[in-house]
């Protein structure tokens, strides 16, 4: 009786999608060549999120919310599959919606999409440092080819990306928080649990030591452009391009609450002499790098 209650529990605490979504098992998107798909101003990618790397689904909240809101404005949302990877099938991905304005194959969270029209892409799904990067990656190098004098802005929802604490130092004041965390409560609920980044910024105290966490994940960044940085409002320019004119490249952090809360901040010079003085240059210059 407690083995069949036990088991019972656990197909409960996976939360299949209904059976009637599906034709069987074995069920497969209809993937869009990257080349066909035509992106809009506003853009959501969904980067491997699954069950498959996040097994207590602790992003699906954010995944739901995020996809409400880009539909409600009829913005264009991309679920990016690993399509190759047998052991993630599509029924194991977050969605409530399974309408996307495309599907696309994409391994390790790679694209190459037109991006002649976008100015605002929305990441979430994937892991922090790896498939969620090469997503956001590619997107500022797509930015850069197809629409170099634009400003664009990226933001990352961080109650929808996971990691396992792969950006976290011995010397940082809350590592033995997070830790705790995660191998205290996720990880004796899963063993293979992931922790959302929004948890570790929960357990980080001040706003300086929040950027420098989220800054070790940023890929490099063009010299050619102007760099501002905004956690939930609040802005910091990182880099000043030399050129005149130039595109201003925006790297911000939101929840899956209020991802669209935001004004276009202006470039202040005076914040990379700031940064600088009060961080130091023994890990980072103009822009951090990993």
């Amino acid at each position: 009786m407690l083995l069949t209650a036990l088991i019972s529990a656990m197909a409960l605490s996976l939360q299949f999608p209904d059976p009637g979504t599906f034709e069987s098992p074995d069920w497969k998107p209809d993937f869009t060549p990257p080349q066909e798909v035509e992106l809009g101003e506003t853009v959501a990618f969904f980067t491997h999120a699954s069950r498959h790397f996040d097994p207590l689904a602790v992003t699906k909240p954010a995944v739901e919310r995020v996809t409400a809101t880009m539909k409600s404005r009829k913005w264009t949302t991309i679920y990016l599959h690993d399509k190759y990877n047998s052991s993630n099938p599509a029924w194991m991905y977050l969605y409530r919606d399974w309408s996307p304005t495309a599907y696309v194959g994409s391994d390790v969270g790679h694209i190459n999409m037109d991006f002649s029209k976008v100015r605002h892409v929305v990441s979430l799904g994937g892991y922090f440092g790896q498939c969620q990067r090469s997503t956001m990656t590619d997107a500022i190098r797509c930015w850069r080819r197809d629409a170099p004098k634009s400003d664009f802005r990226v933001t990352q929802v961080v109650d929808g990306i996971f990691c396992v604490n792969e950006f976290m130092e011995f010397r940082d004041p809350y590592y033995q928080k997070v830790r705790d965390y995660f191998y205290g409560t996720l990880r004796k609920r899963h063993p293979k649990a992931v922790i959302p980044v929004s948890h570790t910024l929960e357990r980080i105290e001040t706003h300086d030591q929040q950027v420098d966490f989220l800054c070790r994940q940023l890929p490099p960044v063009p010299s050619e452009v102007n760099v501002i940085l905004d956690l939930d409002g609040r802005c910091e320019t990182v880099q000043v391009s030399r050129l005149k004119n130039a595109a201003t490249l925006v790297l911000a952090w939101r929840t899956s609450t209020d991802l669209l809360k935001a004004e276009r901040p202006e470039v202040a010079p005076d914040d990379v002499v700031r940064r600088r003085l009060k961080r130091g240059l023994s890990r980072m210059g103009p822009m951090p790098r990993r």
